[in-house]
């Protein structure tokens, strides 16, 4: 008699018994990474916008923004954008958005920008200060009452502040500016800033 090659019945449905459970098991932590890494990338996005738009002053020798509330637009619309300002007004004039010269992706209401990740928005939910004790604002964006910050030709920041952005699994990142340039990234993690 030959040997016989080959799985029972029994087998193959203990196998698929098996393999049920660990997807049922192992589905809702791979969708918590998923929406962990959302929030993590909006927050990186929004750090090395940051750090785009200081170089990008330095580079024309201007003054060059992020706005995080541009033209009709407010934070709840999770969309910002970044202008350079060629006529030194100080404010934002139609054809600025252009002349920061950046590969700006996305658009919304007729301006080019950046969309923070989907699940993503300004904010931080269950957090009531920030990274430097300072209370939270409600729209999630604060650069001394402002939601834009400039940069000067020589890369020193216009008004410090704090981005905040909580994803829908409810972790908070900050990304938070000095007054010299430099950007730092923090999250919310322990009831602390880590």
């Amino acid at each position: 008699m030959g040997s016989r090659h080959g799985f029972t019945l029994i087998e193959l449905l203990l196998v698929i018994t098996m393999l049920s459970i660990v997807i049922t098991v192992g589905a809702p932590s791979f969708s918590g990474l998923i929406q962990e890494s959302r929030v993590k990338s909006g927050a990186r996005t929004v750090a090395v916008a940051l750090q785009t738009t200081r170089l990008r002053a330095i580079n024309a020798n201007r003054r060059c923004y992020i706005d995080f509330a541009p033209s009709s637009l407010t934070p709840a619309d999770s969309f910002y954008t970044i202008w350079l300002d060629t006529n030194s007004s100080h404010s934002y004039d139609v054809g600025e958005v252009d002349s920061a010269q950046l590969a700006l992706p996305d658009s919304k209401s007729g301006l080019r920008g950046f969309k923070l990740p989907k699940g993503v928005h300004f904010g931080a939910t269950g957090v009531s200060t920030g990274p430097d004790n300072a209370s939270v604002p409600a729209d999630g964006v604060d650069f001394s009452g402002n939601n834009e910050v400039g940069f000067n030709s020589r890369g020193d920041c216009l008004a410090t502040g704090t981005v905040f952005l909580t994803g829908e699994n409810g972790s908070v990142y900050a990304v938070a500016v000095g007054g010299l340039g430099a950007v730092r990234t923090y999250r919310w993690e322990d009831s602390q800033w880590k």
